[in-house]
């Protein structure tokens, strides 16, 4: 029997238990939509974070509630499919972990909860709710808003490289608001003296080619990643061709790009998002709409530096920026 019987089964097996029996033995199955790959282990990276949510809430995995876990693989053409199939099973609440998924999820369902454990833009601007305040439909939760933090990003990357005069962006096309995120770099860099070259990369092949026009194009002194989920998936491949290159790495996102071994990151803490994001579960589980639930923005931002990598690179990290660091990767 396929793991999706399978849950029908319970659901159905379930509904047959009389009311007090039923209240005693029931179990709600979330399902979870990711445009990412499905990780080796789930009790430790980023994902790890909603289930240690749920456990600091009073939850056990198995015996309180189940997860379907769905990943594109980094291929978004699959989200629809994978966002009919959870609410084909009639789950309890839908947690999708960012912007693509979430959309997905939106677009199949307007009656099933969705919790966003890391949407990149406003939700507002892409009407997935009348206000953050007061979301009013069946979305809510963790909104980063990234593009707010690419001016910080541009002048992290002034300090680092006082001398920079070009800068090559990589932005993957089927993000709704990469034409937004790249019309606010070339704005914000545009003041900073500092030239935008702009990729699209969308597969491993075109980030290949991308990284091969990016090395024999003049004066490109390092290169920018506007982080989501296919980039995310694929932060090694990055981190790779920009050593080979050796052309500096710096995400406008989580620190785990760092960690792999980019120069910097910086951006909201993707564990922390999705281990707050188990609080909506909780509040839905309990009865409580998503649309009388808050939208909240992060409340952990991290800069990681690899000094590692700067080394390697030849590059020498101001201590001004060593000593604001929450990380700094030896």
């Amino acid at each position: 029997m396929i793991r999706r019987d399978f849950i029908k089964v319970i659901i159905a097996s379930l509904a047959s238990y009389p009311i007090a029996t039923t209240a005693q033995r029931s179990i709600a199955v979330i399902g979870a939509l990711s445009p990412a790959a499905r990780p080796a282990q789930f009790d430790s990276g980023v994902y790890a974070g909603f289930l240690q949510g749920m456990r600091e809430l009073g939850y056990t995995e198995g015996k309180d509630y189940l997860v379907e876990w769905r990943f594109a693989e980094g291929d978004y053409t699959r989200l629809p499919a994978l966002a009919d199939d959870l609410v084909a099973l009639n789950v309890k609440v839908l947690f999708a972990t960012s912007a693509a998924s979430i959309l997905a999820a939106h677009a199949a369902t307007t009656t099933i909860p969705i919790v966003m454990g890391y949407f990149e833009d406003d939700p507002t601007e892409r009407g997935l709710a009348v206000s953050l305040a007061h979301p009013t439909g069946n979305v809510t939760g963790l909104a980063v808003m990234q593009l707010e933090s690419v001016s910080k990003v541009l002048d992290l990357i002034r300090n680092i490289l006082p001398n920079l005069d070009r800068l090559a962006v990589l932005l993957n096309p089927t993000v709704a608001s990469y034409r937004a995120a790249l019309v606010k770099v070339r704005t914000l860099a545009q003041k900073l003296g500092v030239t935008i070259l702009d990729w699209e990369v969308r597969t491993v092949q075109e980030m290949d080619t991308a990284f091969k026009a990016i090395g024999e194009t003049n004066n490109v002194g390092a290169i920018l990643v506007m982080g989501d989920a296919f980039f995310f998936a694929n932060r090694g491949r990055l981190v790779e061709l920009s050593l080979t290159n050796r052309l500096p790495l710096i995400a406008s996102g989580n620190g785990e790009f760092a960690v792999a071994g980019a120069l910097m990151s910086y951006g909201a803490n993707i564990f922390d998002s999705f281990r707050r994001s188990a609080s909506y579960v909780d509040k839905i589980l309990k009865g409580a709409k998503p649309g009388d639930l808050p939208i909240q923005e992060p409340t952990k931002i991290d800069l990681v530096i690899n000094r590692k990598t700067a080394k390697a690179l030849g590059f020498q990290i101001p201590d001004k920026i060593l000593s604001v660091a929450d990380e700094v990767i030896e």
